[in-house]
């Protein structure tokens, strides 16, 4: 796979199903990753639209220092997906429901744990599962989202 370079990827649109816990904290994870001028939103298949990130995940990011209180969950529109470079949804089965639904986005819908072990790939929504969802869900992400930026930006030349 080639997610191109960061003259290709300048907006990233993640995906996951409610806008509400997975979405916003990859989207702060990614946001403080990568450079200022690649565009990070989220968005959901199904959003609780105009409901703020879930209070679980609002307490594990603020305890590493993103916040995510502002965040306001989204419809996932077809204008947001045209004007994504790159889609990184959470499950096998919303990247075939973007695909579908959205057939000119196939070919920059990919899981956000794409680079994640094959049994890894996947991050299972953690909404109404309790805390240790939450952790388990918040860990997967980051570490998903930590694999784009190396990936996306420019390597830096040592002297």
């Amino acid at each position: 796979m080639n997610a191109g370079s960061a003259n290709a990827i300048s907006h990233i649109l993640v995906v996951c199903e409610g806008n509400h816990c997975r979405g916003p904290m990859a989207e702060a994870f990614l946001r403080a990753m990568l450079p200022q001028d690649i565009k990070v939103e989220s968005a959901g298949l199904a959003a609780l639209e105009g409901a703020p990130a879930d209070l679980e995940a609002q307490r594990l990011m603020a305890d590493i220092g993103l916040d995510i209180s502002a965040h306001v969950g989204r419809q996932l529109t077809y204008e947001m997906t045209v004007a994504a470079d790159l889609i990184l949804v959470m499950e096998l089965s919303q990247k075939a429901w973007c695909g579908q639904m959205f057939p000119s986005s196939l070919g920059r819908i990919f899981l956000l744990g794409h680079w994640q072990s094959p049994t890894a790939r996947e991050i299972l929504d953690p909404f109404r599962q309790g805390p240790e969802a939450f952790r388990v869900a918040f860990e997967s992400v980051r570490q998903a989202s930590s694999d784009w930026p190396p990936r996306l930006t420019p390597k830096q030349r040592s002297a």
